[in-house]
């Protein structure tokens, strides 16, 4: 009986315990506390959208609506850690005519989605895909405005890289 629990014990040391990496789910990225450049306040996702109308003291209103683009994630380690993160695109607005669109880097803790970075992509662009490379950087394929485009009407096609460098994002071109 001894040199089977002395067996079991060095069975255990030579094989590591591997624990199994909890990916981020859909639902937690649409339910999660984000950043945006139009706030200065963390604000919480209700199944994909924020949105908050308010009167000031001075019966001024103030509104800020987001929305996660659901179809826009990509899903990868892009902060080095071996875990699976995720990347995905905010529109935020005033409640006006402005659709700022945000990419955002949602890192992996124990499966729930943690406010990484985030870096403005512009306003009223469209975001085609994203996608998250093996050298762990960020290929978003968008069009934005041109110098004689309407801000409606974005022309121009455009392949942005970006990668994660510490907590910020890094345009590399």
């Amino acid at each position: 009986m001894i040199k089977f629990f002395f067996l079991i014990l060095i069975f255990s040391m030579i094989i590591p315990s591997q624990q199994e990496k909890i990916k981020l789910a859909i639902k937690s990225l649409k339910n999660a506390v984000y950043y945006v450049g139009l706030s200065d306040e963390p604000i919480k996702l209700k199944d994909g959208s924020f949105l908050l109308v308010e009167e000031d003291k001075n019966g001024m209103a103030n509104c800020l609506k987001v929305d996660l683009l659901d179809d826009k994630i990509a899903m990868g380690d892009v902060d080095g850690d071996g875990d699976e993160d995720a990347v995905v695109v905010l529109v935020s607005s005033g409640c006006g005519s402005g659709a700022f669109h945000e990419l955002v880097v949602m890192s992996n803790d124990k499966g729930k989605p943690k406010y990484l970075t985030g870096h403005m992509l512009g306003d009223r662009i469209i975001v085609n895909f994203i996608k998250i490379l093996p050298d762990r950087s960020i290929l978003i394929d968008m069009v934005v405005h041109g110098p004689n485009d309407g801000m409606c009407c974005p022309t121009v096609p455009k392949v942005g890289i970006y990668r994660v460098v510490g907590k910020k994002i890094e345009v590399v071109n």
